[in-house]
Parts: C-alpha cells; structure tokens; sequence
C-alpha cells in the first residue's frame, strides 16, 4: 500500500476532529459567561459551581456531535448544565438547603433576565468607552486587557500609585454613570 495515501487516511480524522473542535470553541466562547452565571445562579457554592461548570464543559466536547448545528447552542449547553446541576443535587441530599421545583423555575426565569440586561449593559459599555479619552482607554486596555498591576501602570504613565488608582476609579465611575444614564434613557443604539 502506498504509504503517503495510509498517511493523508490517517490525517484526515485529525483534520475533522480539529476543525469540530475548533466548532466547538467558537461556540463556547461567546456563552462561557452566560452558562457560568447560570451554573453560579443555581448552586450556592462558588467551588461546587466551577466543578460543575468544568464537568459540563467536558461532556460538551465529548459529546459535540450530538449537537444539532444551526440550533441554539446556548440551549444545548445550558440543558446540559442543568443535567450536571440535578445530578449535583442528588449527591447533596443531606444538605440544608433544598430547593422545590418551583424554586428552581423561578431562578431560570430570572438568571434569563439577567443574562438579557447583561447584553444589553455590554453593549451600551462598548459605546461608551468609544467617548472616553484614548489615554483613559489606554488605561483600561493595560489594566484589563494585558492584566497589568496598578503599580506597573502607574510607572508607566508617570504618576503614582495612589493616583493611578484614583484615576481607574474615575473611569469606572464615568462608564458606570453613562452605563445607568443610557439604560434610564433607553437610548440604546
């Protein structure tokens, strides 16, 4: 048997497993935050939560091909989730805290709503950091986009360390008032 042809037979499951989990993550990644704060919404501890959380992820991938493309992957995952949750539940039994099914009905319907204003209060904070200074943006960027320590910034622009934390205060405090000024408003482009 040629073994360039063996070669390119073997490789090609590789390719379509990569590509398919490649799928996988650009599904994933703009619903990480969203199937967190579901899990976080429905089990009391922040430990038991990222166990949960990780475990669910794990069965997604393992379990992709299960998933319809073209359906809601959000859906798909937080059903998922919800599974992990239940089977969760079942192993605390002997905890204090139990919820009745209505409980857990009415947590959904508000983390849904949450995770709603949540969309809604990115992108209204994506337009108003466009009307912040570029140095204050600059700002933002090394703090939160490159993880910089405050004191690395503060070296970095020249002022110390009690200013560069009174000036990341201002500009949170001017994307909070323009976030509440613009969801009061409900002038939301």
């Amino acid at each position: 048997m040629d073994w360039d042809k063996q070669r390119d037979m073997n490789a090609q499951p590789k390719m379509k497993e990569k590509s398919r989990n490649s799928e996988f993550v650009e599904l994933l990644t703009p619903n990480y935050y969203k199937i967190h704060s579901y899990i976080q919404s429905m089990v009391p501890n922040k430990t038991d939560a990222e166990d949960i959380l990780q475990t669910s992820i794990t069965y997604m991938l393992e379990h992709f091909e299960d998933y319809k493309p073209g359906t809601q992957f959000l859906a798909w995952a937080i059903t998922i989730s919800k599974y992990h949750i239940f089977t969760y539940r079942k192993k605390q039994k002997r905890s204090i805290v139990h919820f009745s099914e209505e409980a857990i009905r009415l947590l959904e319907v508000e983390q849904q709503r949450l995770s709603d204003e949540m969309d809604v209060r990115l992108d209204i904070l994506a337009q108003c950091m466009k009307k912040l200074h570029r140095v204050d943006l600059a700002f933002l960027n090394k703090r939160f986009t490159r993880r910089m320590s405050v004191v690395d910034m503060a070296s970095d622009f020249g002022m110390s360390v009690h200013m560069a934390y009174k000036r990341l205060a201002r500009i949170k405090t001017l994307l909070l008032r323009c976030i509440d000024k613009t969801m009061d408003t409900g002038d939301v482009s």
